[in-house]
């Protein structure tokens, strides 16, 4: 089962909360509760995404609902991809970027750049076939693109054209309204088609140190997906992370950020072969690596934030990861002169 953030399901909730529309008969139909999407970074599964999209432009009576959304949204609520976007150098190398590591949001699409005469071309594919509609979330999707390359170049320009796979026969003067360029529907591929001159336009907030330091994150989110499936994938990724310096990495907490039971996550987990103990583990082990590298850093605040209550305890743990003590992997500070 692929996974996804969930942005356009929470943004699509806070769209509708903020004009007082009833989205629990939308949520019952796709499965999903509000506890799941009340935390960014916690995983739907891509197709209860669709559903719920799809099940509130019908609550709301509203056809272009996700474009509605895509139109009033936070941009950064995408996550990593609004920074990895934002932080590069120029129009091209943002792309570069938002296709390397579409994964980190959503397992379930890929994005390929095409370039043809004097025209890019990003063309959004599913690695499976989803029976669930998805006219709603592609169509946000594309307006986010849109919005996100406005708000980085900090110019107003338009694409040459948007291409969907679905079909539509209504609305068509609000579509073109809020997409600004030409839209083909029913398609044989969903397309973002952009002029090549505005490839080398520079990006207003591309930082090289910002960049090279979340290309690092995202190439490790993408280690993690490819070593790991499914719940594993959701559990190390979205949820231990950020539950280490609380204290709270336990698997009851876990189990009820995603909305089920413990019992139910360590069924799970056992199915993928491995366990919540063992899941625990290897995170801190690595983020240990990761943190002791950065000599900024003191000992005491590591174990913090790993989720140890004492120093004693991160130690004792690193000796049996690595045979020595923390202290004693760091490089030794250069004598005075």
């Amino acid at each position: 089962m692929l996974w996804t953030r969930g942005v356009a399901a929470r943004e699509t909730l806070n769209y509708l909360d903020r004009r007082g529309i009833d989205a629990e008969p939308a949520l019952i139909g796709a499965g999903i509760s509000r506890r799941q999407l009340s935390q960014d970074d916690i995983g739907l599964p891509v197709a209860s995404q669709y559903r719920f999209v799809e099940l509130a432009a019908a609550e709301a009576n509203d056809q272009v609902l996700g474009l509605h959304v895509a139109a009033e949204m936070d941009l950064r609520s995408i996550g990593i991809l609004f920074y990895l976007t934002g932080s590069a150098p120029t129009v091209s190398e943002a792309l570069e970027n938002l296709a390397r590591f579409s994964r980190t949001t959503n397992e379930a699409l890929v994005v390929e750049i095409a370039r043809q005469k004097d025209e890019v071309i990003l063309t959004i594919r599913h690695l499976q076939e989803f029976d669930e509609p998805h006219r709603q979330f592609f169509e946000l999707l594309a307006l986010w693109f849109i919005r996100t390359l406005h708000n980085e170049t900090n110019r107003d320009f338009t694409p040459s054209r948007v291409t969907f796979t679905h079909a539509r026969n209504a609305d068509l003067r609000e579509v073109h309204r809020l997409l600004r360029c030409p839209v083909d529907f029913a398609q044989a591929v969903d397309s973002w088609v952009l002029p090549q001159r505005i490839m080398d336009l520079p990006i207003v907030s591309g930082d090289s140190q910002l960049l090279k330091i979340l290309t690092a994150h995202a190439d490790e989110l993408l280690a993690e997906r490819r070593s790991v499936t499914g719940l594993q994938s959701m559990v190390v990724a979205n949820q231990l992370a950020s539950l280490l310096p609380s204290g709270e990495s336990r698997a009851a907490m876990v189990a009820r950020q995603l909305g089920m039971s413990q019992r139910s996550l360590t069924r799970h987990l056992a199915e993928e072969g491995t366990a919540f103990a063992e899941i625990l583990e290897q995170l801190r082990r690595r983020l240990a690596s990761r943190y002791l590298a950065d000599d900024r850093m003191s000992v005491q605040q590591i174990a913090w934030l790993l989720g140890y209550s004492e120093v004693g305890a991160f130690n004792h743990a690193y000796k049996r990861w690595t045979g020595t003590a923390p202290r004693r992997t760091r490089k030794p500070a250069p004598a005075p002169r």
